[in-house]
């Protein structure tokens, strides 16, 4: 009789297990990450009995009650609720993030409610830092698993790759630049920055230097034929105005000279440095210059009149002369210009093609005697190089008087076209300014970009993913984190993307099904009053056997 008293207790102790867990589920039906429990029973055997009547088995089992004999976790996928928060992260599918608390410990969640530190460590709530693998300037995996750190800033980087990409493209139909006998005064023929009608285009592109600077660097696309007839393009670079010159053995060459094949694509076995530079320095002590042809401002860089000088545009050196007791200082900027090195005024030209240099204030002023001093210039000849490899045409590093290191440059020329079409030209480098970080987006693949003011975008980490091949050996830990039940245990992990996408902006909700919890809830409620009931009943009966001795 006592028996099912204690049977009808396992079976209220089993269901008031269950409301707990029912009761657990419900209360975590807002958390993030939140995977439901359901309650495994199993029965309690009081004695069996086995006889034999005419030697067939009959069994007498008579059971004990029930118990809660373990949880099991729901892992099915939960749903996504939008936050507009780029760290803000779910997975869908399979895995978990894993996130490392200060003593080293790693732990295991679906809770993707991250931000950054004062450090720019990405964190979860609780404060421990979310791990990956950190990127390589080329986005690639670099070193081996550990916390997710993004710059706050961003270095400068000085330019040392710039390339010709698609859909950049030289137009066949452009007009060959040659000498126009209508116009007398001017060499067509001969290339001049300050002359358009000595070029047919030109295109500009910012690079960096070691500091941060920017810098102007212009390409100059010149149409030309040789005698024969066969067309070519000769290309002159200019960084904020002084010429980017090609090496190649002990000489260095003012242009670029491009042949392209019948199909429009680049001859790469014939690309050559053009124009052989040679530099006029008199050892410091320059050039002194007197007007030719009376009071009139000219000064030519040759002594003798009929023989002009082809000047490397940019490449003239200081111009001083003397007005009264003031002395001028003129800087060459590339265009054409003489500028005042102290007040930034633009007081003469200079014609490259001929190497006239232009004084106006030197002119009809009374004297045919003024002199101006030059410190050196370069001048150019029609002389080629060897060939050239396009894929990296180095080039000669370009002095700053800012404090930056000279800038050396890589130019990759292999896909520029020559097709009877626009002139399109499009240019990449691998430099830029420094940065603060503006904003962050996290890609399907894992991959947390950064976005700096410089307008860099870069790749900084790659999350990690951890699954394992029993979910069920995961034991809860509160605030939504799973640990192992074998601190040997090891997970497989991935990057993200691989067999789950990361979705940025978004949470995983709770999984638990309200209704499904509460039809639980009633059953629990009706089962836990059964056995009570059960309980009342044998109480009525033990009370009556009592009363058969009266």
């Amino acid at each position: 009789m006592l028996q099912s008293f204690y049977t009808a207790f396992t079976g209220l102790t089993a269901e008031k297990r269950w409301l707990s867990v029912i009761s657990d589920n419900i209360a975590n039906v807002n958390t993030v990450g939140f995977k439901a429990e359901r309650a495994v029973f199993e029965d309690l055997l009081s004695r069996s009995l086995t006889t034999f009547k005419n030697g067939a088995p009959v069994n007498q089992e008579i059971g004990g009650g029930t118990f809660v004999a373990a949880t099991v976790k729901d892992f099915s996928q939960g749903t996504f609720m939008n936050t507009n928060n780029p760290l803000d992260l779910a997975l869908d599918g399979e895995g978990f993030f894993m996130v490392t608390d200060s003593s080293g410990v790693t732990y295991y969640t679906r809770n993707g409610q991250f931000r950054l530190d004062a450090n720019g460590d990405l964190i979860n709530m609780q404060g421990m830092k979310v791990q990956g693998w950190m990127l390589d300037e080329n986005g690639n995996i670099a070193g081996a698993i550990g916390s997710v750190n993004v710059p706050m800033s961003m270095d400068p980087k000085a330019t040392t790759y710039v390339a010709f990409d698609e859909p950049s493209n030289l137009d066949s139909r452009a007009e060959f630049i040659t000498d126009n006998p209508n116009t007398a005064d001017v060499d067509e023929s001969v290339f001049n920055t300050a002359n358009s009608m000595t070029y047919n285009y030109v295109n500009a592109i910012t690079v960096y230097d070691s500091l941060g600077n920017p810098h102007n660097l212009e390409y100059y696309f010149i149409h030309k034929k040789d005698d024969a007839g066969k067309a070519y393009w000769l290309v002159f670079a200019s960084l904020d105005g002084k010429p980017v010159e090609i090496p190649k053995g002990d000489n260095n060459y003012a242009f670029l000279k491009l042949s392209f094949k019948t199909d429009g694509t680049l001859d790469t076995t014939n690309i050559v440095g053009y124009g052989k530079v040679t530099l006029n320095d008199n050892s410091g002590s320059g050039y002194t210059l007197d007007e030719k042809g009376g009071d009139t401002g000219k000064f030519y860089l040759s002594n003798d009149p009929d023989t002009l000088i082809t000047v490397v545009p940019g490449s003239l050196g200081e111009v001083s002369y003397k007005v009264g007791d003031d002395t001028r200082t003129l800087y060459d900027d590339g265009k054409g210009h003489l500028i005042d090195k102290v007040t930034g005024d633009v007081r003469g030209t200079v014609d490259y093609s001929k190497g006239l240099i232009y004084i106006s204030e030197l002119a009809n002023n009374g004297s045919d005697s003024n002199n101006i001093h030059v410190a050196s210039y370069e001048s150019y000849d029609d002389s080629e190089s060897n060939k050239l490899d396009p894929k990296r045409i180095e080039t000669n590093p370009v002095a700053f008087d800012n404090g930056a290191a000279p800038l050396k440059l890589s130019l990759n020329i292999l896909n520029l076209k020559q097709l009877a079409s626009d002139f399109i030209f499009y240019a990449e480098q691998d430099g830029n300014s420094k940065g603060d970080l503006i904003n962050l987006a996290v890609s399907e693949d894992g991959v947390i970009k950064a976005t700096y003011s410089n307008g860099r975008v870069k790749d900084v980490a790659r999350l990690a993913i951890a699954t394992f091949k029993d979910k069920e050996m995961l034991v809860r830990r509160g605030n939504g984190l799973y640990l192992p039940n074998m601190q040997t245990f090891t997970p497989v992990i991935m990057p993200g993307g691989v067999i789950s996408k990361v979705r940025s902006g978004m949470l995983e909700m709770s999984n638990v099904d309200i209704a499904n919890e509460f039809i639980n809830l009633i059953t629990a409620q009706r089962s836990y009053q059964a056995n009570a009931r059960v309980i009342t009943t044998d109480d009525q009966i033990l009370q009556e056997t009592m009363n058969i001795k009266r």
